[in-house]
């Protein structure tokens, strides 16, 4: 199991949001947590790789969130829409 790091950029963005919405992201983030590496629960969380070890998992229909494996956790860096997703790609 490895450990989801929030980095302060992504803490701020998720302050921002209304109760809801945060508790759905936080519901993910330990779905994830629990279930990175495992084969079985990735494919009903939706997590697919994207390049280099950036990869997306689905909250709700419209977005994603972007987390890089790195060998000290799992570091999000993003929550957006699919067009989001492409433009944080550009330029990492």
């Amino acid at each position: 199991m490895k450990r989801v790091i929030l980095t302060p950029e992504f803490r701020q963005f998720l302050r921002a949001l209304a109760k809801p919405q945060r508790q759905e992201i936080g519901r993910a983030l330990a779905e994830l947590e629990q279930s990175f590496g495992q084969p079985h629960p990735h494919r009903g969380l939706g997590i697919r790789p994207l390049r280099h070890d950036y990869y997306e998992v689905r909250i709700g229909l419209k977005q994603r969130l972007v987390f890089l494996n790195a060998p000290d956790g799992l570091v999000c860096e993003l929550i957006g829409s699919h067009d989001d997703v492409k433009r944080f790609l550009k330029t990492h």
